[in-house]
């Protein structure tokens, strides 16, 4: 054997730019080769402390029953090497049966042919990386000169597979910075809650390669229209998995995952693994950022993807509770603009209310003068049919101004609420059957759709009995006196708040759109004769009993009022 020759070989192929498993199996080759060798196989030590059998040369024949079974350190002649770092060499007389491996069955009868075996660590001074494995038939033992060729070749061939591993932890290393990078910027940005969760999830998805990557908050800390974000697509077969998943990394408050787990209805068949740990910030709970990866290659580098996610929840953990708080504060903030406006938008209609409600006093009562001497006059004089007529129309005017100024009153001065229990089901019922007794209600179909057993309402009755005049009547304007009138009631809830909602639709063809915004403006109207204040008196009155009015517009079929009146009202509340 000329060792200087395949020492060159060997150093030669190990410098070279070659692929990791070109430049090992091409030195299993020249080993096997030129020493006469049948077998040449290649341990490497995994993180998880198990040696698997990963390389081999050329004509191997055992490397498919030795790659079938990954030993323990310290189990069998090639646990033993790794562990204690010093070569075995044994000769078909002395060779433990199945290399030591006392439970790998599959070996009986396929080393009988093998005279001579060699077992040298991959190691240097400090760490173990592998074992050599090397089985000869055609000589009887390995000479000393030869053992000292095979352990330079054994450290040459750990130095490949040392700096194999530098050079992958410093991918790994800069793709974690870049990682942290890309997530810092989107954490520090002014992106909003929405947009930045789903970043989030695609910057981790496309680093760690995973099939998909899904952010799960655990509270509604922000206003968002979910509170799932996903990168990549989530497999029916794989939902139930994931919620379990999830639901334990939050019940335990570390990081939990489902590794290598076989799914007969996953994607494509096959294997997955699935981890997931808890976003924490100050120990609350944010929610739970969950990776997905396929594939057995992919499986086998779980422990250095778990502490990358976990190092990748500490990291956004933070930035996402700074994200939220400063939603927050925009909200608040611009709530408390909106506040703002409202008060002085409230003591400017107040200001104006009283002026309005002096005014409209001032001017009712030459109105009462005005009209009750004109009906005296028309009484005591005698006068022609031409002047009757007119006088007929100063009346009707002057009684119209009335109204107007009766409505404007009713709408600017706050009248105390007199509170007691109303069954609208019952008070309804009162005012369909008053206003269905009219002739000119003939032509309108009425439809009652009450729920059962309504609990009632704590409200001013009178009130709440004239906004319910006030939107039927306004539904039988609008249908022109035919059509279909219906009325429905029922439980609901409006802003986490239990209600009874009235419903009032009617077939009249609907509000054009463009007034919409309008409707309930004080002197807004389209009717020839309105005053416009009915709508409005009807909202301010619904509003004092911390209820909403709601309106569902069909263009070119009907419009459906939605009232809703709390069942107990913060008022009463207050009072109680």
């Amino acid at each position: 054997m000329d060792s200087v020759n395949i020492l060159g070989k060997v150093i030669e192929i190990s410098h070279s730019n070659l692929e990791i498993a070109s430049r090992i199996e091409a030195i299993l080759n020249i080993l096997a080769h030129e020493m006469h060798i049948e077998e040449a196989a290649l341990y490497t030590l995994d993180k998880d402390k198990r040696l698997s059998c990963r390389f081999m040369n050329r004509t191997s024949r055992l490397f498919g029953i030795l790659s079938g079974y990954r030993c323990h350190v310290g189990e069998g002649v090639v646990g033993t090497v790794a562990q204690k770092r010093v070569p075995q060499y044994f000769t078909s007389r002395n060779v433990p049966p199945r290399f030591g491996c006392l439970f790998y069955a599959d070996l009986d009868g396929a080393t009988d042919r093998y005279k001579a075996f060699a077992f040298l660590p991959l190691s240097d001074d400090s760490f173990v990386y592998g074992v050599l494995l090397l089985c000869s038939s055609g000589r009887e033992t390995i000479v000393d000169s030869e053992k000292i060729v095979l352990s330079i070749i054994s450290r040459e061939l750990g130095g490949i597979l040392h700096t194999y591993d530098l050079l992958v932890s410093s991918k790994k290393r800069i793709s974690e910075l870049a990682t942290l990078s890309e997530l810092g910027r989107v954490l520090t940005s002014a992106t909003e809650p929405h947009l930045l969760l789903q970043n989030i999830a695609t910057i981790t998805a496309k680093s760690f390669n995973a099939a998909f990557t899904t952010i799960k908050l655990a509270h509604s800390f922000v206003r968002l229209d979910f509170q799932r974000f996903t990168s990549g697509e989530i497999d029916a077969a794989i939902e139930g998995p994931l919620r379990d998943l999830e639901s334990e990394a939050l019940r335990l408050r570390r990081a939990t995952s489902l590794g290598d787990h076989p799914l007969e209805a996953a994607p494509n068949g096959g294997r997955l693994a699935l981890y997931c740990t808890p976003i924490l910030s100050k120990d609350r709970v944010l929610g739970t950022i969950t990776f997905c990866k396929k594939s057995e290659q992919q499986l086998a580098m779980e422990e250095d993807d778990q502490y990358l996610v976990s190092a990748v929840a500490n990291y956004i953990s933070s930035g996402l509770e700074t994200s939220f708080l400063n939603t927050k504060l925009r909200d608040v903030l611009k709530e408390l603009g909106d506040a703002q406006k409202r008060v002085i938008e409230h003591e400017k209609l107040r200001s104006l209310g009283e002026m309005t409600a002096s005014i409209a006093h001032e001017i009712r009562n030459p109105l009462v003068i005005i009209g009750g001497f004109t009906k005296r006059l028309a009484r005591q004089v005698q006068i022609d049919e031409k002047d009757n007529r007119y006088i007929e129309i100063i009346i009707g005017e002057v009684a119209r101004l009335e109204t107007i100024l009766n409505e404007i009153l009713d709408y600017v001065k706050d009248t105390p609420l007199l509170q007691e229990p109303c069954n609208a089901n019952s008070l309804l019922d009162e005012i369909l059957y008053l206003l269905a007794s009219d002739k000119i209600w003939e032509r309108v179909r009425i439809v009652k759709g009450y729920q059962a057993e309504l609990p009632s309402v704590v409200c001013d009755v009178h009130q709440i009995k004239q906004v319910f005049i006030n939107i039927i009547l306004n539904a039988f304007q609008a249908m022109g006196g035919g059509g279909t009138l219906t009325v429905r009631t029922e439980k609901a809830l409006y802003q986490d708040r239990s209600c009874v909602k009235v419903s009032v639709a009617d077939t009249g063809g609907g509000i054009d759109p463009s007034l919409l915004d309008n409707i309930f403006n004080p002197f807004f109207t389209t009717k020839e004769r309105g005053t416009g204040l009915g709508l409005a008196i009807s909202n301010k009155i619904v509003m004092h009993h911390d209820g909403h009015i709601e309106v569902r517009n069909r263009a070119g079929e009907g419009a459906t009022f939605g009232i809703y009146l709390p069942i107990n009202s913060k008022t009463q509340t207050r009072e109680g």
